[in-house]
């Protein structure tokens, strides 16, 4: 599906900053940093238009945000097949966040009247490339 009809299937407007997003975040394998993306963009881009998109598409449910720290929260294209309710990887030398759908996440057995509305879980240490 191309970028216009990926938009149109969650009622998003096409606009040339939201098609190049989707095409970014759809091409990576890792989840990306604002800044990242904006790298990837490769041109001056308005800063306020990109994260009123990326804040858009965290609303429709097209990205998931994964919080590492206080300081590093990067982007996910969210794959309809497999959520976003899974685990997440970082590796602590190269930054690399990589989303874990097939790990089963943690039960947490909560106290009587308590309910959880989402759960995060981030595994960190060190990923095969930076293990050579």
């Amino acid at each position: 599906m191309n970028p216009s009809e990926y938009l149109s299937s969650y009622g998003v407007s096409r606009t040339a900053i939201r098609e190049k997003l989707l095409s970014i975040l759809s091409r990576e394998d890792q989840a990306l940093s604002s800044k990242e993306i904006e790298e990837k963009l490769g041109e001056d881009i308005d800063r306020v238009t990109l994260y009123r998109s990326i804040r858009l598409f965290e609303d429709k449910n097209i990205i998931h945000k994964i919080v590492i720290d206080d300081q590093t929260i990067k982007y996910k294209l969210i794959n309809p097949k497999k959520g976003s309710t899974h685990p997440h990887f970082h590796c602590v030398e190269c930054d690399k966040v990589l989303c874990l759908p097939e790990t089963p996440l943690p039960q947490c057995n909560l106290p009587e009247g308590f309910s959880a509305k989402t759960q995060n879980t981030i595994v960190e240490g060190t990923c095969q490339k930076c293990n050579h």
